[in-house]
């Protein structure tokens, strides 16, 4: 019996050790606060040591909750870092929703109004080993410039704006024969003067001095 007995108490005992432990290593980083205004592409947290020892390399979970606390989506990161005991640190995330202008409910709002929505943050782990897929703020600023592409779509738009203007443009040579040819002007004089200067000027100064009678009196003579 009294061996039973000190059994259960040593049980009991791990137990508590445990979840003390446990409990410890949850509260050993807390986020003191969140940015992301609804142009960042990236959001800042402010994370703090709560522990008598330097921290790094931290592992955490972020849960996106709308304003009435229902959960949107979530993501788990893994940073390098280091926190002095009692400090805080920022370190940057990649913005949620970025594209639709989200912003934190806290940070700047786009004119007009644009959604907002809160985080809860959790220490999943920290002093991690380089085993473990760690990102520096490096990573993550290299990593946006490289996956930012110009897409098939913009090429083409692209393509059809310098088509447009070219054929806006040689529009403008054909409009200045046309009108020196129906006043009676040398077109070919007209055309030239068009490509030294400007061929919308031209046509400016040609529909501004009209018609050239002179060439009918000298047939009329």
């Amino acid at each position: 019996m009294a061996t039973k007995r000190l059994l259960i108490s040593l049980f009991c005992f791990f137990a508590l050790t445990a979840s003390v432990f446990s409990l410890d290593k949850k509260d050993a980083v807390d986020m003191v606060s969140y940015e992301q205004g609804w142009l960042d592409s990236n959001g800042t947290l402010a994370l703090k040591n709560n522990t008598d020892e330097e921290i790094h390399n931290v592992v955490f979970l972020i849960t996106y909750l709308d304003m009435y606390g229902n959960p949107l989506d979530y993501g788990e990161f893994a940073r390098k870092i280091s926190i002095a005991p009692g400090m805080t640190k920022k370190l940057d995330i990649p913005a949620y929703e970025h594209s639709r202008n989200y912003h934190y409910y806290k940070s700047e709002n786009m004119p007009g109004g644009s959604p907002s929505f809160k985080i809860s943050f959790e220490l999943k782990d920290y002093n991690v080993t380089e085993a473990t897929e760690i990102i520096t703020d490096d990573d993550l600023y290299s990593s946006d410039e490289d996956t930012v592409e110009p897409s098939p779509t913009l090429y083409i738009l692209i393509f059809l704006v310098l088509l447009f203007i070219i054929g806006a443009w040689i529009g403008l040579y054909i409009l200045v024969a046309v009108m020196a040819k129906m006043r009676n002007r040398n077109v070919a004089l007209w055309v030239l003067l068009s490509i030294i200067a400007s061929p919308l000027l031209i046509a400016i100064i040609l529909f501004a001095i009209g018609d050239d009678n002179s060439r009918n009196d000298c047939y009329e003579r």
